[in-house]
């Protein structure tokens, strides 16, 4: 008796048998995994509701889900990482609400590849060359994501850019 008592307790520490802190981290990134989801989900649904709301045509969708257009005739070759661009943009949250602008007054200036912007915004000027106008819609987790911009931008708010791409210069602005 006490043998097979003692055969029993030693199989309660086996490697095959997944100890209680790994079936919690399981489940929570799960349900993390879960959550992204629907989060992604449910800003992709707002999208297509403010496209079709808006009555917008000809954009083009890439598989992280940015939607854009450009439009107009490039005045130069598109840029590489280092470059120094200058945008003048207006942004909006999907129901028009202003959040973001820069005009040709003064512009905003950030170098590509130095990840100064949202990443969707930096995306869709790796598209364009100076010169050229793009309406963008950047989805949360390319744009301000959870946290929001703690400013006019919320958590989880997909963000509309018109931008007009206005010049850029060749070097590292550091």
């Amino acid at each position: 008796m006490l043998l097979c008592l003692g055969a029993a307790l030693a199989g309660c520490g086996s490697p095959d048998v997944p100890q209680p802190e790994q079936i919690v981290g399981r489940t929570l990134e799960e349900g993390f995994e879960r959550a992204n989801q629907l989060t992604a989900s449910r800003s992709q649904l707002q999208i297509d509701a403010y496209i079709r709301r808006m009555g917008l045509e000809g954009l083009t969708q890439d598989q992280q889900g940015l939607v854009y257009r450009i439009e107009g005739k490039p005045l130069g070759p598109r840029p590489v990482e280092g470059v120094s661009i200058a945008l003048a943009y207006s942004a909006e949250l999907l129901d028009g609400t202003p959040c973001g602008s820069a005009d040709t007054i003064n512009p905003v200036e950030f170098v590509l590849g130095h990840r100064d912007q949202a990443a969707g915004l930096e995306e869709v000027v790796r598209q364009m060359a100076p010169g050229q106008t793009a309406l963008a819609i950047v989805p949360p987790h390319m744009g301000y994501g959870l946290v929001g911009d703690g400013k006019l931008i919320p958590p989880h708010a997909a963000v509309v850019y018109h931008i007009h791409w206005m010049r850029y210069t060749r070097g590292d602005r550091q």
